[in-house]
C-alpha cells in the first residue's frame, strides 16, 4: 500500500510539476501517513477483537492505544536516530532495503527515471500470480526479499507445514501454531533488541563493534553456522511439538 501510495502521488506530483526536493519530501510524508495509518489501523482491529473477548470496553481500548502510539513514537524515532548514527542507513551494516525501495520509486517517478518497462512486468506477475489462485503479497514480498532473507523464512514455513500436517487433532494443531508463532515472534523481536542494543554499543564508540565474526572458524564457519541453525530447527520443533498436559488430559477423556 505504501509502494503503490508513493507512485500515485509522484505522478500526480509530476504532472504538477514539483519535481523538486519539497515534492519529493512531500511525496515521502504522504506515503508515511500512509504507512502508520495502514498499520495502526491493522493493530487497532486486532486490539478491538482482543478486547472483545477479555471483556475490555473500547473507551479503554482506545486510551491504551493513544498512549501506546505516542509512547512507540517517541521511542521508534530515538531508535531510528541512533541507528542512523552509529551505522547511517545504506551502509553494509545497515542496507535499509525498503528506505531504498521507496527512495528509487520517488526520485525514479519525479526524475522520469523510474524502469516503467520491469513495473510493467511486476504487474503482469502479479496478474498471473492472482489468476493462479497464489497469495499475491506474499508473492512479491517472496520476489522482493533478498534470497539470504528468504531461504529461513522458506525453511520455516516448511517446519510449520510438517508440524501442522503431524498433528493428532485440531486442538493439537492450533496449540503448535500458537506456540509457534509465540516462539517465532520472539526470535524476532529479540532479534531486533539485540540489534539495538549492538547499535548503542557503536554510537557511544564512535563505531560499530568488531564482533565475534567467522574468520576465526576458517573453512567451518560455514558449516559451523548450518549446525548452528540445525539445532535452532531441532530445538524449534521439539518446543511446538511437544505435548500440552491438558490437551492429553481432554484426549484421555474424551477416549
Amino acid at each position: 500500500m505504501t509502494i503503490a501510495s508513493l507512485l500515485g502521488t509522484s505522478a500526480v506530483f509530476l504532472a504538477m510539476g514539483w519535481t523538486g526536493d519539497a515534492g519529493k519530501m512531500g511525496a515521502l510524508t504522504v506515503g508515511t501517513v500512509v504507512a502508520i495509518a495502514a498499520s495502526i489501523a491493522g493493530d487497532m482491529s486486532q486490539d478491538l477483537k482482543t478486547g472483545y473477548l477479555v471483556g475490555g470496553t473500547p473507551d479503554r481500548i482506545q486510551i491504551g492505544e493513544l498512549v501506546g502510539i505516542l509512547t512507540s513514537a517517541v521511542f521508534v524515532c530515538l531508535t531510528v536516530v541512533l541507528l542512523d548514527r552509529a551505522y547511517g542507513f545504506g551502509t553494509a551494516e545497515l542496507p535499509a532495503p525498503q528506505a531504498t525501495l521507496m527512495k528509487l520509486v520517488i526520485e525514479g517517478v519525479l526524475d522520469n527515471l523510474l524502469p516503467w518497462t520491469l513495473v510493467a512486468i511486476g504487474i503482469g506477475i502479479s496478474l498471473i500470480a492472482l489468476a493462479l489462485r497464489l497469495p499475491v503479497l506474499a508473492f512479491a514480498v517472496g520476489v522482493y526479499l533478498p534470497v539470504a532473507t528468504m531461504v529461513p523464512i522458506f525453511l520455516g514455513s516448511m517446519l510449520r507445514l510438517l508440524a501442522e500436517r503431524r498433528a493428532t487433532s485440531r486442538d493439537d494443531k492450533a496449540a503448535r501454531i500458537e506456540r509457534g508463532t509465540l516462539l517465532g515472534s520472539g526470535l524476532v523481536a529479540g532479534e531486533g533488541l539485540v540489534g539495538v542494543a549492538i547499535a548503542g554499543v557503536a554510537f557511544f564508540l564512535g563505531r560499530a563493534p568488531a564482533g565475534l565474526g567467522s574468520e576465526w572458524a576458517g573453512w567451518a564457519a560455514q558449516w559451523i553456522s548450518l549446525a548452528a541453525f540445525a539445532l535452532l530447527a531441532i530445538w524449534f520443533w521439539q518446543s511446538i511439538t511437544a505435548r500440552d498436559p491438558g490437551l492429553a488430559a481432554g484426549d484421555s477423556r474424551t477416549v
